[in-house]
């Protein structure tokens, strides 16, 4: 395309243009025709825009893609010379000149004194090579790997010396051919290539299992190999001679010489110069390195304006898609890519950009919306950011498309997917969003990456990648395939790349490579989702209602069977009530222990039964109605037994209220559920009934009749407005939970069951109803040992206990009290929920208990204790990519999902919301139909609960609890709101923020972070939440801190306090100074670079934490080089990153390390001089 032609922007003109590149008479374009709709693309519109702007004209590539009629373009282009939206001609616009050399050379290159052909001196690296160089080092997330496209042309009676006098030939010509690439990120064109020449595997005489095994050999190694570029190999040949005349030729190109486009010009140069080898190529009149200063020249404004645009959106861009990895990612070893491909026959392809047309998007943008709702169906988020390289090879010369060279730029496209939208829509959104972040990509993706990662002080990458090749032609032209045959295998790799895929044209068809690194991924992981992106693409193709729907159903059909069969738990589901078979038991064996404690002290079951319904009848004479809820304040022991089935037995539903509840709370509780009794052991406020006294009253004849549906109790959880939430549960709901664990556990006469959780703990109900409804003892922990471990260790061996439930870390406490003795062996099971189940304990258990069962539950106060089972055989080895024991799969009459937001049902692997449906879900919320309406859902004919825990689905149906996910947390098996531990934290005037956080990994604590106007402590700020919370949700540890930290987004940033938190746990971490010469001459280097203070720095402090990126560390390089002549390159700064690691590899690398020492000292001794004293001194030095 000529640069000195003046394009014609008026609508005639414009529709000629636009008729020539859709193939159509100019009669057919519309003047207001959505241009887009007639098969305009992406790619194209980016060259008019770049000749456009070439030509003169201030275009903006959004503003054409968002009013894409001749009309729209026409105004916009034809705006007057004085609007202040047209700028004036880029530099050198619509010119060129003649170079000494007799080519034509860019202005601001010719005359430099560089070689005609480019060579000579060091030149910059593109942001793209940079990227490609710094990935290739170890160091590096997902690094260690080469950006290079490796093919197989299967052919016949390919010419190995004809092939090799073609290929000198087209090194002679490409200068990038020959380039090598510096070891401090810079480039130089050699007059030699490093090319390694053209290798021959002859196995014409070889066999075919010698011939198969040669060649997948051979595409092994180059597959995944990384080819030397600092010694200037760029490119490898090799040609597989086979029996009958076959050929296979191996082409390895590294794309930091050139890229997609670019391989497509080198291969129709070599088919060129292969078929005809006497042929004369058009001459190159141009260079990538004038290319590459050209550029920025002529787009300094824009570049501003595009990192002003993406200052503006840094905050707010999301993180890579959360995609399902392997246990032990990053996987050791040689990285290995795999490809998965689809090809859409040209009809299918015309159907598809039909249908994209119809909807007024771009093929390109469809498929790769398709490929986005797919990694959104995998992805733990639904906002997440895909990297789109962008072919921009700017008109900057005639001869600029003949050029070898990487062209390339990248996008950072953030994907939104939290709103459910129709598949078109999702396409143009998806569409407008491209558009408008491609007009600004004069500040490309890699320079976003950069400004991300000194943001977070991590490195932060973009490895999942979409590239689009529509419009660029096919893949490779005929003449390739007629000279060396068809492509059968192709294969790219990147480096920090786990996806990526290529969508392209070939043979009039659509061809669709996903190249993964597909050890990366979980099992499974990757066929499923490449399955599910091609059933969604033919279906586009196809069916018209997939463009009108929201995309469902991507759930691969096997996990969908899986997770029936897992949920498939009919079962009985008896109508009886938790104290019906209780008091059956008392009437047919009243003698039989019920309840045992302390030494030796037991009610029967007689007994029992009669002082509850004792209290059934104080209860009846105090107005209670069957139904109504009633208070049971009591110390932990007996009484507490005795008052719950008493008012179980009067037709209440019993409330909890735990006797170290502050009074505040316990107020509020007793207004929320709206009792008028509550039992007490005679130290409570008025109103309370001592149950002492109630135990003296007259005893009814048999409990009042209730039912299934009536209410059994009210247990009282965390609000996360600071306001507790009271859940209704039936009874027929938590007899199904017990009736479940009762029959797969065999519980009867014989059991006995430590009664070990607080009785506002829905555990609790499991401790009393299930030993008493199978006729079996309830061993009771009582108050003055509900803290002591060893105590209850005692308790069963003196008891001979035989089932334990509890949460898990009261499990660890026993058994740390125990040690290595076997002193729990009485016990048969073990049922362990209400919070995370470490992998240890297992094979703890198993020496204290030899032969005990090990079960996890998993479950939620709102759907009746437990909901899931895992049992483990015992004395069986843990599987090692588990990092808790797993929920399970479903107890009888119970079923459930893990949803994504939009209530999808997610992938194995993938995490989401765990719903729990079935006979268990509890009626809702006291008093609270808001709350109740949003957590108690209905979805496909079945009311859910919406637990709020993260989890995942594991290949085999069961269930992995993941951690919560909003913050709500579980301490000691305690459900704990933060958002009410802030509020009482806040409730103080002198307190201005309080952030509460989950600290201590494996052993959780609960810490706080509070902003104090300075007139209180923290200390005092801790025993003032001892008034108002219980102690269980007390912060173990409060900090008080200048300001509340935010994430760059403006939230609250949780880990940043959880830091502080842990940080004040240890003590202050001292900084660990320079004690010689190097490493102080490295930390001043450093600390110039970063613009920080030398004494902030210490030697073990990570540089690209401490606000480096990959720039900064070359100049770093640059400097040690030039102060202290050290040996050094940037790729040793990205494997050891810390001064002190620096310094060492430095002498390591230094012939004389005494001469790098003597410069190192020089240099900080003249660093301490003021500029006076410099002055001086050189003053001095003239003198002398």
């Amino acid at each position: 395309m000529s640069t000195s032609h003046t394009p014609d922007v008026s609508e005639a003109g414009l529709r000629a243009t636009l008729a020539d590149l859709l193939e159509e008479e100019p009669a057919t374009v519309g003047a207001s025709t959505n241009l887009f709709e007639e098969g305009l693309d992406s790619i194209t519109l980016m060259r008019l825009v770049g000749t456009w702007r070439r030509a003169g004209f201030q275009v903006d590539f959004a503003e054409l893609a968002q009013r894409p009629t001749v009309t729209a373009w026409s105004e916009l282009l034809n705006r007057t010379p004085d609007d202040p939206t047209r700028a004036a001609p880029p530099p050198h616009a619509g010119t060129a000149r003649t170079g000494a050399a007799g080519t034509s050379r860019d202005p601001d290159t010719a005359g430099s004194g560089q070689p005609a052909d480019g060579s000579g001196e060091e030149f910059a690296l593109a942001p793209m090579q940079y990227a490609y160089w710094v990935g290739r080092t170890d160091g590096h997330p997902l690094g260690g790997v080469a950006a290079h496209l490796y093919t197989e042309f299967d052919g016949t009676g390919v010419d190995p010396d004809r092939l090799a006098a073609a290929l000198e030939r087209l090194v002679a010509r490409h200068d990038m051919l020959r380039v090598r690439i510096t070891d401090n990120g810079r480039q130089r064109v050699d007059t030699r290539s490093g090319w390694r020449g053209l290798v021959v595997h002859d196995l014409r005489d070889a066999g075919p299992d010698q011939v198969e095994e040669a060649l997948a050999a051979t595409r092994d190694t180059w597959s995944h190999q990384l080819l030397d570029i600092e010694a200037g190999e760029v490119f490898a040949t090799a040609l597989s001679l086979l029996p009958g005349g076959r050929t296979r030729l191996h082409l390895d190109v590294d794309m930091v010489a050139a890229d997609a486009v670019s391989y497509r010009v080198m291969l129709a140069d070599l088919a060129r110069l292969y078929a005809d080898p006497a042929a004369t190529l058009p001459p190159i009149g141009y260079h990538y390195r004038d290319y590459l200063a050209a550029r920025p020249v002529a787009r300094r404004d824009a570049q501003r304006r595009a990192a002003a645009y993406w200052r503006e959106r840094l905050a707010a861009l999301p993180g890579a898609p959360d995609l399902p990895l392997a246990a032990d990612h990053p996987v050791p070893g040689t990285p290995r890519v795999v490809r998965e491909h689809l090809f859409l026959p040209a009809e299918q392809r015309a159907a598809l950009a039909a249908a994209a047309r119809r909807h007024g998007v771009t093929l390109a943008a469809t498929v790769a919306t398709t490929f986005a709702e797919v990694l959104g169906a995998w992805s733990g988020q639904p906002r997440f950011l895909l990297n789109v390289p962008m072919f921009d090879r700017a008109p900057t010369h005639p001869d600029v498309d003949l050029l070898v060279g990487d062209f390339t730029s990248s996008v950072l496209l953030a994907v939104d997917l939290s709103e459910r939208l129709a598949f078109a829509d999702r396409v143009r959104a998806v569409q407008a969003r491209l558009h408008a972040d491609a007009a600004n990509a004069d500040h490309p993706g890699v320079a976003v990456l950069r400004d991300l990662t000194r943001a977070a002080g991590r490195q932060v990458i973009a490895p999942v990648v979409f590239t689009s090749a529509l419009n660029l032609g096919e893949l490779f032209a005929d003449s390739v395939r007629r000279e060396f045959g068809d492509a059968g295998w192709i294969v790219s790799q990147g480096p920090q790349v786990l996806l990526d895929a290529q969508v392209t044209e070939m043979t009039d068809g659509l061809l669709v490579n996903w190249d993964v690194r597909v050890r990366e991924f979980a099992d499974g992981v990757v066929p499923a989702m490449f399955a599910a992106f091609a059933t969604l693409v033919r279906r586009l193709a196809t069916d018209p209602a997939v463009w009108r729907d929201p995309v469902d159903g991507l759930l691969p059909p096997a996990q969908l069977a899986i997770r029936d069969r897992v949920n498939a738990t009919d079962g009985p589901c008896r109508a009886r009530t938790l104290h019906g078979d209780f008091f059956a038991h008392a009437r047919a064996r009243p003698d039989a222990p019920a309840l045992r404690w302390g030494e030796a002290s037991q009610l029967t079951y007689g007994e029992l039964a009669e002082r509850a319904l004792r209290v059934a009848g104080a209860l009846t004479a105090h107005g209670v109605a069957p139904g109504d809820p009633v208070g049971v304040s009591l110390p932990k022991g007996p009484d507490q037994v005795v008052a719950v089935l008493g008012v179980l037995a009067a037709g209440g539903a019993y409330v909890p209220v735990g006797t170290d509840q502050p009074p505040a709370r316990a107020a509020r509780i007793a207004a929320l559920a709206g009792f008028h009794v509550l039992l007490t052991a005679g130290k409570e406020p008025d109103g309370g009934l001592p149950l002492a006294r109630a135990s003296t009253h007259p005893p009814l004849p048999t409990p009042v009749p209730s039912g299934g549906d009536d209410l059994a109790y009210l247990l009282f959880t965390s609000g996360s407005t600071g306001e507790p939430k009271g859940v209704e549960m039936p009874h027929r709901a938590a007899t199904n939970t017990i009736d479940d664990l009762r029959d797969r556990y065999r519980l009867g006469p014989e059991d006995r069951t430590l009664a070990v959780s607080a009785l506002d703990f829905d555990l609790s109900v499991f401790d009393v109803f299930a030993p008493l409804s199978s006729g079996g003892v309830v061993v009771v922990v009582g108050e003055d040992e509900r803290r002591e471990a060893h105590r209850w260790a005692e308790l069963v061996r003196a008891h001979r206990v035989t089932v334990l439930n509890c949460v898990p870390q009261l499990l660890d406490a026993m058994l740390r009290a125990v040690g290595d003795r076997a002193d729990l062996r009485s016990l048969r099971v073990v049922l362990l929920g209400g919070d995370r189940v470490g992998v240890d304990l297992p094979a703890r258990l198993a020496v204290a208990a030899p032969g005990c069962r090990f079960v996890a539950l998993g479950g939620t106060t709102e759907t009746a204790i437990h909901s899931t089972v895992c049992e483990l055989d015992p004395g069986a080895a843990v599987p090692a990519d588990w990092q808790s024991v797993p929920y399970g799969t479903p107890l009888r009459n119970v079923v459930v999902r893990v949803v994504d937001p939009l209530g999808r049902d997610c992938p194995d692997w993938v995490p989401g919301e765990l719903w729990i449906g079935g006979a268990g879900v509890a009626r809702g919320y006291r008093g609270d139909p808001r709350r109740t309406a949003e957590r108690f859902v209905h979805s496909g004919g079945r009311r859910w609960y919406r637990t709020g825990d993260r989890a995942r689905y594991r290949p085999d149906g069961t269930v992995e609890f993941l951690g919560r996910l909003d913050d709500q947390v579980k301490i000691r098996g305690f459900r704990v709101e933060l958002g009410e531990v802030e509020a009482a934290l806040s409730a103080g005037e002198s307190v201005r923020a309080a952030v509460a956080v989950l600290t201590g990994g494996d052993r959780p604590a609960l810490g706080a972070a509070v902003v104090t106007d300075g007139t209180t402590t923290v200390e005092e700020v801790r025993e003032r939440v001892r008034d108002l919370l219980p102690a269980h949700m007390v912060p173990d540890r409060v900090v008080r801190l200048d300001a509340v930290p935010l994430t760059p987004n403006g939230k609250i940033d949780r880990r940043a306090v959880r830091v502080a938190v842990e940080r004040a746990d240890a003590g202050p971490a001292a900084r660990v100074a320079p004690d010689d010469e190097v490493t102080r001459a490295v930390g001043l280097i450093w600390a110039e670079a970063l613009e920080a203070e030398p004494d902030t720095l210490g030697v073990t402090d990570d540089f690209f934490a401490s606000g480096g990126d990959s720039l900064l560390a070359t100049r770093v390089v640059a400097a040690l080089r030039d102060t202290l002549g050290a040996t050094v390159s940037a790729r040793m700064l990205f494997v050891a990153p810390t001064i002190a690691g620096l310094a060492e590899r430095m002498l390591a690398a230094e012939p004389a390390p005494a001469r790098l020492r003597r410069a190192a000292a020089v240099y900080c001794e003249v660093a301490a001089l003021s500029d006076d004293e410099v002055a001086a001194q050189l003053d001095e030095g003239e003198r002398v």
